[in-house]
């Protein structure tokens, strides 16, 4: 079993007085404004509403697969790397932005290897999938219907879901709230009009990331992407009020120059987030437990599942080493068609215990 090496309080501790130390302790102001929704002056993330409507184009696209239809990988190619018009939204054409340059480096290869995987697979299928052959499964109540490949992987799950990993979790943790970005090297005293200061917009951009309204949780928006899985832990864990409290102190924190409040925001930042990630990993496993004899939604839930809990890897701050989120992921086996029950549940009780989730993880 894997252990965890630090309780969750001290490696958020730690993780504190690492950045204090490598920033400046003074705090200019300690009576500061601290609002109840993200409403600043000069706030600007619009880079990352682009990518996250890129990524809804191309999650749209790619889930075309469960339908019947034959996708192109280099139409998702396209729209990975905005080259060549691939957009409806004649908008994101014309930007400059794109999620293949924002994606983990190391794991571009993989993201695009699965265009070519669902590619090939949905033009070899069968107009019935089942294990050894890729094509629609529909679930035992005929309400679903989902494209599989010969192993039961639905790899418009995976893209949607990686992405979410490799490029939204990771930008939001392993670039924009790393010292890189918001240390104290930089810039937090000039200010452009409509951006902040150079402090200031790193931190909007990693808040951009998550997609969540500005006044979570008291809106009715509809919720897209990470914040439609922070909501959903939101009932059992309150992950979504501790992240967007940190978030708002840690941008007034920013703004009247208070760096230890700011590292302290950020190091629960850091916490909530990882917790998202591994809790949805586990609700996912649950689902398949409980669905497991209907291929479709055991088949769809562990891809799901495959994806948030691979997502852990991109944090800095992890608390689980990379080759434990393997070992954990890889409890879930290499064909969804096939994999044991006991397995299911040795990879959610190795998540359960990690992350403190033991007594929740049932319910998640």
């Amino acid at each position: 079993m894997i252990t965890r090496k630090f309780s969750l309080a001290c490696l958020v501790a730690l993780f504190s007085s690492l950045l204090i130390t490598s920033c400046d302790d003074t705090t200019e102001d300690t009576s500061y404004n601290i609002p109840e929704n993200y409403e600043f002056e000069n706030v600007d993330y619009s880079g990352q509403e682009t990518r996250i409507a890129m990524l809804a184009e191309l999650s749209a696209y790619a889930k075309t697969s469960n339908n019947g239809e034959v996708v192109s990988a280099a139409e998702m190619q396209a729209m990975f790397e905005n080259s060549n018009a691939p957009f409806a939204d004649e908008a994101l054409n014309a930007s400059s932005k794109n999620l293949k340059s924002k994606t983990f480096e190391l794991d571009q290869e993989l993201i695009e290897s699965y265009f070519q995987k669902l590619e090939t697979a949905t033009q070899t299928a069968a107009i019935t999938g089942s294990n050894g052959t890729p094509g629609l499964v529909s679930s035992n109540d005929g309400a679903k219907t989902y494209f599989f490949d010969e192993n039961g992987y639905e790899y418009a799950q995976l893209i949607e879901k990686g992405l979410m990993g490799a490029c939204f979790y990771y930008q939001t943790l392993g670039v924009y709230l790393t010292p890189v970005k918001i240390g104290e090297t930089v810039d937090n005293t000039e200010v452009e009009e409509g951006k902040g200061t150079a402090m200031e917009h790193h931190w909007d951009e990693a808040f951009g990331y998550l997609s969540l309204p500005t006044n979570y949780p008291n809106s009715d928006a509809s919720l897209n992407f990470w914040a439609k899985y922070i909501d959903g832990r939101q009932s059992d864990l309150n992950v979504g009020t501790k992240l967007m409290n940190a978030f708002i102190k840690g941008r007034a924190a920013i703004s009247a120059g208070d760096m230890r409040t700011k590292a302290e925001a950020t190091a629960e930042i850091y916490t909530e987030f990882e917790i998202v990630a591994a809790a949805t990993g586990i609700h996912y496993i649950n689902a398949a437990l409980t669905a497991y004899t209907d291929d479709a939604i055991r088949n769809y839930t562990l891809s799901e599942a495959w994806a948030f809990i691979n997502a852990l890897q991109y944090n800095p701050n992890k608390t689980l080493s990379t080759a434990e989120v393997v070992e954990i992921r890889d409890m879930l086996g290499d064909n969804f068609y096939t994999v044991s029950r006991a397995d299911l549940e040795a990879a959610k009780v190795e998540l359960a215990t990690a992350f403190n989730l033991t007594e929740i993880a049932d319910t998640l």
